[in-house]
């Protein structure tokens, strides 16, 4: 994400272990094929880091700004290798008055090998997995200390189609994805780099891609929360 978009593990007073984000399930979801998964969905990450590998662990961590503090909240992570042999899909659980200063996914899995060599985009949405018209919360660097960032990177499934992005009224405010094609790169070939000046207020702002497949044009929404508070 890299899986840069990976925290450091911090230790946490004895007092917060209720404030921690668990699994909704037992068992945490992940599979390794020998084949890229076949997959219809077409957003595969939105991330403020690029999806270069890391040598640290997968903990991926968004801002606290979007969860509510009145009830439980799930939360969707998906972690996918560019060349499709590896993903994970598991739903989260963020707790009733959560209040740290990030949500910080663990991860439970048991290939970290794989997301420490391979490049990986990971997409963090509101709500449980499967759920329509979620809404995308950008996955933060791997530190704090990271250098300022002005892109929000969104990864694209396009089986190496031509794609491109626009926001704001009409499509008067459009750039070109960059292709990422690869020869084993199968999973998402284009990345389509948004200021973060786009995603304007506390609400969610609405990304229309473009998709060219021949002499035809698809196109797609989505809808990512800005990825702090007030920005």
């Amino acid at each position: 994400m890299r899986i840069s978009a990976v925290l450091c593990l911090t230790l946490l007073p004895t007092t917060l272990f209720a404030q921690e984000i668990k699994l909704a399930e037992t068992e945490f979801r992940e599979f390794v094929t020998e084949n890229a998964r076949v997959s219809g969905d077409i957003v595969m990450g939105v991330m403020l880091s690029d999806d270069s590998s890391s040598p640290a662990l997968p903990y991926l961590s968004t801002a606290n700004h979007w969860i509510t503090s009145d009830a439980e909240t799930q939360v969707c992570v998906r972690i996918v290798t560019k060349d499709g042999r590896y993903e994970a899909e598991n739903t989260y659980v963020v707790p009733q008055r959560y209040q740290q200063s990030s949500a910080e996914f663990p991860y439970d899995g048991t290939r970290s090998d794989i997301l420490t060599r391979e490049p990986a985009a990971a997409l963090v949405k509101i709500g449980s997995c499967g759920s329509r018209d979620a809404v995308a919360v950008p996955v933060l660097p791997q530190t704090e200390t990271a250098p300022e960032l002005d892109l929000l990177h969104v990864f694209i499934n396009a089986a190496g189609n031509a794609v491109d992005v626009a926001w704001g009224r009409g499509r008067d405010q459009t750039v070109d994805c960059v292709d990422v094609t690869e020869l084993d790169g199968l999973k998402y070939t284009s990345r389509c780099d948004v200021p973060l000046s786009a995603l304007q207020g506390a609400g969610p702002t609405s990304l229309t891609f473009f998709v060219a497949r021949g002499n035809t044009e698809e196109n797609f929404r989505l809808s990512v929360l800005p990825p702090y508070a007030g920005k």
